[in-house]
């Protein structure tokens, strides 16, 4: 009885740690074919003929952002810690692309249900002012979007960061992903499906242990 009992315990411990193995496998699958996908003859992957999947920034890009830079009363690196941040960097004049990627932003993080705030959107304008056009735009569509202005000097600081695929910050029109950690980690074409979008971030949300 005793042999017995030894032994389906033995039994017990070995099919628990192939659960965990095989758990671990799965979880990291995934990751690995993303990354092998991402350098792939050493260009970013992308199925062809789609535009709902983000691209991914590899490696992740730490952002430093501008010391006197602020945002909703913090500075812009302690804004970007704890939470998912959707960015778009625009101009004030906030045309019709402009005016269609802070809807997805929006639709997006509202789309999120309990997971909402865990993410945050936010609209930074490459100008000295805001007009005022974009003031009332922006206070009757997007009440929750963060907006702070980007001086020319400060915009040439993190241009650098920005620089994706040999596309510059300025009128790329991208909506760009940050993790909880200050990293830029992916960004969305100006065409980008936002339901392909939804989809990513439901994803990160829920196997992220952070933000």
């Amino acid at each position: 009885m005793k042999r017995n009992t030894s032994t389906a315990r033995q039994r017990g411990f070995l099919n628990s740690r192939q659960a965990l193995v095989l758990l671990a496998l799965l979880f990291m699958t995934p990751v690995f074919v993303a990354w092998v996908m991402h350098h792939q003859s050493g260009q970013s992957w992308r199925p062809e003929g789609t535009t709902n999947n983000g691209i991914l920034v590899h490696p992740a890009r730490p952002l430093d952002m501008p010391l006197e830079l602020m945002i909703a009363g913090a500075t812009a690196n302690d804004y970007l810690q704890g939470k998912w941040t959707l960015l778009y960097i625009g101009d004030a004049d906030c045309d019709a692309t402009c005016n269609e990627n802070l809807y997805k932003m929006r639709q997006i993080r509202t789309a999120q249900n309990e997971n909402m705030l865990r993410v945050q959107q936010l609209y930074l304008v490459q100008d000295e002012s805001m007009p005022e056009a974009l003031q009332e735009l922006l206070a009757k569509q997007y009440k929750e979007t963060a907006v702070t202005l980007l001086s020319a000097r400060e915009a040439q600081q993190i241009a650098p960061y920005f620089l994706v695929d040999g596309i510059p910050m300025r009128g790329a029109e991208r909506i760009y992903l940050i993790d909880p950690l200050g990293n830029l980690m992916m960004y969305y074409p100006p065409d980008a499906n936002p339901s392909g979008m939804l989809k990513d971030l439901k994803k990160l949300l829920k196997y992220s242990k952070i933000g």
